[in-house]
């Protein structure tokens, strides 16, 4: 499918990372290479893997779940990984999001993007509207996010989608967010 799409005009795709081989995904990554096929790659975390859990190992399990998804964007040679990898997609804890799991969030965070930084990959997270997700839900969640890990490798993404939902004012949104905008959906 790929090669349909390069030869429809795509300059690029996105490919969701959950599993798979790393010989898989280097493979393609040649593949992608050979036909100047740009390539993102997009992942997020299950409630075993849930990096703002007070249960460290799964914090652990959620941080190696990320740099598995690091490692599969350098065999793509991703550049951008994306997503709500800033805690579980679709799990909610039945209170407003805590002090102490914003903490985890940021500190799991902070040492992903100094792996991300070794192989040039620049993590995007996601904000998710209330639906979906009760961590960060607007561009200004994400702002202070990325401006508390204050990490070169860790910047924003804006997704129209969660926006339309989230955002009183989607310019205002995209201004917030601009000066660490890195990916969009």
């Amino acid at each position: 499918i790929i090669d349909k799409l390069k030869d429809t005009g795509y300059d690029g795709i996105e490919l969701f990372l959950g599993a798979g081989d790393e010989k898989l995904y280097a493979s393609h990554g040649k593949r992608f290479k050979d036909i100047e096929m740009g390539v993102s790659c997009v992942t997020c975390l299950t409630p075993e893997t849930n990096i703002v859990s007070p249960d460290e190992n799964i914090r652990n399990a959620g941080l190696d779940q990320i740099k598995w998804a690091i490692n599969m964007c350098a065999n793509l040679d991703a550049k951008i990984l994306c997503g709500p990898f800033h805690s579980t997609n679709g799990y909610f804890s039945g209170t407003p999001p805590t002090h102490d799991e914003k903490q985890r969030s940021i500190e799991t965070l902070r040492k992903a993007a100094e792996y991300a930084a070794k192989v040039n990959v620049t993590l995007c997270p996601e904000a998710l509207n209330r639906f979906e997700c009760y961590l960060y839900n607007t561009m200004a969640d994400i702002k202070t996010l990325i401006e508390t890990v204050d990490h070169p490798n860790l910047k924003g993404m804006y997704d129209t989608h969660h926006s339309n939902i989230e955002e009183k004012s989607q310019s205002s949104a995209i201004k917030t967010i601009a000066p660490y905008l890195k990916h969009v959906h």
